[in-house]
């Protein structure tokens, strides 16, 4: 059965902690981004498989001149043409190791105001975060790789937060091991569909 192992070794981890810019970009470049590349379009497949399309992205750091990421991603999303302005599905790897996220930037305007109101007002969001204990906070570490704390809002509060505020967002999911399966990865991507779909209005 395969695992993220497959893609992902875990000596990547490593990368991490290269210390200089040109060095680390270097091998994420290099060596992770394939293997990113490769498992994105794995992924899709298997979403495509239980009825759900999501495009393949992954990111490119481009921007970055300076400071070398703390991790690096694969994206799915409801575009092609990219994944930054919409709720997506994720699956990431940097010095905390891997997890598996939703996310939703605060560029995304019109879907984290569409989610702010799905937290705010829905019902089916305390169903949710009730079954989902152990859901983490990633946008609390965020951007240095780490593992999140639990995620435990007052949702109302946090809606009105994401609906209203334009530097808001929101990064959540689990850290996974290595030897996860795509399968089970699959599975996690799933349950994290509520939100995704509240998000994009789908």
């Amino acid at each position: 059965m395969e695992r993220i192992a497959d893609w992902l070794s875990p000596t990547f981890v490593k990368i991490f902690e290269i210390p200089g810019f040109a060095e680390r970009m270097a091998e994420i470049r290099g060596r992770v981004r394939p293997a990113l590349l490769d498992l994105a379009k794995c992924l899709s497949a298997e979403m495509e498989k239980k009825g759900v399309l999501l495009f393949p992205h992954v990111a490119s750091h481009m921007r970055r001149r300076v400071n070398p990421p703390n991790e690096t991603w694969l994206a799915l999303g409801p575009e092609k043409r990219g994944y930054k302005a919409y709720g997506h599905l994720g699956l990431f790897v940097g010095r905390g190791g891997c997890s598996v996220r939703f996310v939703v930037k605060d560029e995304a305007e019109i879907p984290r105001q569409r989610l702010g109101k799905f937290l705010e007002k829905d019902p089916d969001v305390r169903v949710w975060f009730s079954r989902e204990t152990e859901v983490r906070d990633f946008g609390a570490v965020h951007g240095s790789g780490d593992v999140g704390p639990i995620y435990q809002p007052d949702l109302s509060e946090a809606g009105k937060r994401l609906a209203r505020l334009k530097s808001a967002s929101l990064d959540i999911g689990w850290p996974v091991g290595f030897d996860l399966t795509i399968s089970q990865v699959v599975e996690r991507m799933e349950r994290l569909l509520p939100l995704y779909r509240a998000a994009n209005g789908s």
